[in-house]
């Protein structure tokens, strides 16, 4: 992800675990720069990516895992139709306290109904 005004690197979006056979991947953001958190980049971002995987790889489904103390990227993924699938509980340590990971996913049709 970069900053169109000043070039600079931002981010990064990933499909790491893209599987054509089963037409589906895991999904990745993060935006390092704490500056740019909470104004809409990470939004804008996962759109673009959503609508590449969705039209222009023809995938059926996107997972992704995020950190249950992460409520604006939850907040993000809900607004955009992902569903809570599952959780891994008590999976990370982080600041002397366990926290959960949600597995979300979205299927193709709900993203096209959203869209």
């Amino acid at each position: 992800m970069i900053d169109k005004k000043t070039n600079k690197e931002i981010g990064r979006v990933a499909l790491p675990f893209l599987d054509y056979e089963h037409r589906n991947t895991e999904i990745l953001i993060m935006i390092g720069e704490k500056d740019y958190w909470g104004k809409g980049y990470g939004k804008e971002a996962f759109q673009l990516l959503l609508d590449y995987v969705f039209i222009e790889l023809n995938l059926h489904r996107v997972g992704l895992k995020v950190f249950s103390f992460n409520e604006k990227a939850i907040r993000m993924y809900g607004k955009l139709d992902f569903q809570v699938e599952g959780k891994l509980r008590e999976s990370l340590y982080r600041n002397g306290k366990w926290h959960n990971i949600y597995l979300m996913g979205l299927l193709k049709s709900e993203y096209l109904k959203g869209n």
